[in-house]
């Protein structure tokens, strides 16, 4: 988060980005709800599984702002509705694990509530102006990073990320940095849930990285539900 923010920071250089309060205040609720979203996430996977977890986060990420602009005067399309359709058969069939026992239904628990904050997340950041620029993102990180940094000294854990590893956080925190803001410019200037649903997918990549990287068990059938999770959202983005 700490470097994120400092990347946000950077894109100022090139990115036009004006001081406005409200803004700035909307990018620090963004941050309150995706720290809190990460925390549920990655404990999911902890105590489950991230090929349980990561879809349902992915799926709740994209309805909520979906139902934001349901809402607030949008409509529901017969595309949007088969893509909720699709994408939720993909849940049944990714979240069906006999191995894992009661811990796939913790999984659904856990996937639920980040999904819900992540959705909440990018809602609120959606809601920034254009003119507010990397400002939006600056505040999002740098609370949601707070909140993160109380959590760890709450569970007495480590807030930074060991030495040896270094790298990958630099490069991860300058990815997501820029994603952020990529996110808000297309936010501000398009349909939010467009690009809320567009970009909810983080998860299931997530969820294939954990599988390559630290070995959680992702079966061929999950792999399909994954797959249909993406194309339900795609469905939706596209409809």
């Amino acid at each position: 988060m700490t470097v994120g923010g400092l990347a946000a920071a950077a894109l100022m250089i090139v990115v036009p980005s004006e001081f406005i309060w409200r803004d700035v205040g909307f990018g620090a609720v963004s941050g309150l709800n995706i720290g809190l979203a990460l925390v549920l996430m990655y404990h999911g996977m902890a105590v489950s599984s991230a090929a349980v977890v990561s879809p349902v986060t992915a799926v709740i990420t994209a309805l909520v702002p979906l139902s934001w602009d349901v809402a607030t005067g949008a409509s529901l399309s017969s595309g949007v509705i088969l893509g909720i359709a699709v994408a939720l058969v993909g849940l049944v069939i990714t979240t069906f694990s006999p191995e894992l026992g009661d811990k796939a239904l913790a999984g659904v628990r856990w996937g639920l509530l980040a999904g819900l904050f992540f959705g909440l997340s990018l809602t609120f950041i959606g809601q920034a102006n254009s003119d507010a620029g990397a400002w939006t993102t600056i505040s999002q990180r740098s609370v949601a990073a707070i909140v993160l940094a109380g959590i760890a000294a709450y569970r007495t854990v480590p807030f930074f990320v060991p030495r040896s590893e270094y790298k990958q956080g630099l490069a991860g925190g300058v990815l997501t940095g820029t994603a952020v803001v990529a996110f808000v410019a297309g936010a501000q200037r398009g349909s939010l849930s467009e690009i809320t649903i567009t970009g909810s997918m983080f998860p299931a990549v997530t969820a294939v990285l954990a599988a390559v990287f630290e070995k959680h068990p992702l079966r061929w059938w999950q792999m399909i539900g994954i797959g249909l999770v993406i194309f339900g959202v795609v469905l939706i983005g596209i409809a």
